[in-house]
């Protein structure tokens, strides 16, 4: 009876020890492969022009190289659909089809900047964006940092389930937010990958905060590649509210 109860302890404990073992989480994308992605965007906008855009992207991302220990991550849209609900009016686009009406054709000019274009995005081994390159023609006016958001950051040092780590970043041009500052937490592992919750402030140029972030990315064992991502931001300003929730998936 001893040497069962004995060993059930040591089972217990192994099963603990596995549970609690540290992953040192660092991206390594398979160069030359391309990832198909569908991006899902639902914004509502809540104030004196209240409006509800839904927007679907598919998206290519391919990690073409590894400069010393930093990846060169190309991403180009490959096709959009938008659909708005502004009350009074309602506008639709689809980037495979042909603009139905002025409306169409309006957004289809915005949209047609960035379709089929590449952009790259240079990351580190943690997530880390070290450069943003927009295609020429498109750069002006437009917010590097958003593009810099394709990867979740990743604890410097290994963790266990449980661990959380802080992170800030800078958001440029963005006429709204002047940083984020947020903290992410290994919540599992489990058949799918890797599970990183997100919760986080947004911050306007004055430190004050003018939003939140909450969302969870589930990452690839063996690549850290974002699989499924779906995070939501609610930003007050000025009496208008703007909720967004984007949903990543991996096709």
């Amino acid at each position: 009876m001893k040497k069962y109860f004995v060993t059930g302890i040591a089972l217990c404990l192994g099963f603990v020890s596995f549970a609690q073992k540290a992953v040192d989480f660092k991206l390594n994308p398979e160069i030359g492969k391309p990832i198909n992605m569908l991006m899902q965007v639902k914004t509502d906008v809540e104030g004196p022009q209240s409006m509800i855009m839904d927007m679907n992207m598919k998206m290519v991302m391919t990690a073409t190289e590894k400069q010393d220990e930093n990846f060169k991550i190309e991403t180009v849209t490959k096709a959009v659909k938008v659909d708005v609900d502004a009350g009074m009016m309602n506008m639709s686009y689809n980037s495979e089809e042909e603009p139905k009406d002025e409306m169409a054709k309006m957004m289809g000019s915005q949209f047609e900047k960035i379709i089929n274009q590449v952009i790259t995005v240079i990351l580190t081994p943690k997530g880390k964006t070290v450069d943003v390159i927009l295609p020429e023609g498109i750069g002006q006016g437009m917010d590097k940092t958003s593009f810099a958001s394709i990867s979740t950051p990743l604890p410097e040092n290994p963790v266990a389930v449980g661990a959380t780590w802080q992170h800030s970043a800078d958001m440029g041009e963005n006429p709204l937010i002047s940083k984020t500052e947020t903290t992410s937490t290994f919540k599992e592992e489990n058949e799918n990958g890797y599970v990183i919750d997100v919760v986080g402030k947004l911050l306007d140029d004055s430190s004050n905060e003018v939003g939140s972030v909450i969302g969870s990315y589930v990452l690839d064992k063996k690549t850290l590649v974002t699989k499924n991502a779906d995070v939501k931001t609610s930003i007050e300003v000025q009496g208008t509210k703007v909720i967004s929730d984007v949903v990543l998936t991996v096709q």
